[in-house]
């Protein structure tokens, strides 16, 4: 998919900074317009439940926003063309929400076959949480990775399964023991977000 489309792009200049500001403008616009959309009260998420007593928000707007910009970045800054790059949107945006969603029904059925004192602990949740986030992350990263080769380097995962599952874990993790409130639960999730994007947006400025 990619390495076909990668002869006609925009790839930037060694070292230069644009795609880094321009990813993460598109993030943080994004991110918090549906984080401001989230707290005046348009809920944009709708619970998954599985077995065992635990459920996920499902929050399609903030896998559609990756998409979109992830999307651009291989266009505009990886060299893939144009039709290549919708293809890959489209698959940012889906495979999440399908693996995350696969992998939701296979941690209910181990729930269910684990005794009750597994089950009932709630500090299991955290583990549960943070495999969840890391299917989420590492499904967007097979994507691009095939997209582009600037992504088809180790470090770059690892960052973003530290920023996004890690930092989702945690932030979460802060509310849940109420250490952090609601609101700045909600207002600190959004500059996670971006900041994976800076991430990101880091190796669109590599060549490809």
């Amino acid at each position: 998919m990619a390495q076909q489309g990668q002869t006609a792009g925009r790839a930037p200049a060694e070292g230069s900074v644009t795609p880094i500001i321009v990813i993460g403008v598109l993030a943080a616009i994004f991110n918090f317009a549906i984080t401001t959309a989230t707290v005046y009260g348009h809920t944009l998420f709708f619970p998954v439940n599985i077995l065992g007593g635990f459920s996920f928000n499902v929050a399609p707007l903030l896998p559609a926003s990756t998409a979109l910009i992830l999307g651009y970045g291989l266009w505009q800054y990886s060299g893939v063309r144009a039709g290549p790059a919708v293809i890959a949107a489209i698959f940012i945006f889906a495979t999440p929400i399908v693996l995350v969603q696969v992998w939701n029904a296979l941690t209910g059925v181990l729930l269910n076959m684990l005794p009750d004192s597994v089950v009932t602990n709630s500090q299991n949740f955290y583990g549960i949480f943070f495999a969840q986030r890391m299917v989420s992350v590492l499904s967007v990263m097979v994507v691009i990775a095939i997209a582009s080769r600037q992504f088809r380097n180790w470090p770059v995962w690892i960052l973003l399964i530290i920023v996004w599952a890690g930092g989702d874990t945690l932030l979460f993790g802060l509310f849940r023991d109420s250490v952090i409130t609601r609101d700045a639960y909600q207002w600190l999730y959004p500059v996670e977000r971006v900041i994976g994007f800076l991430i990101l947006g880091a190796y669109f400025a590599r060549r490809a």
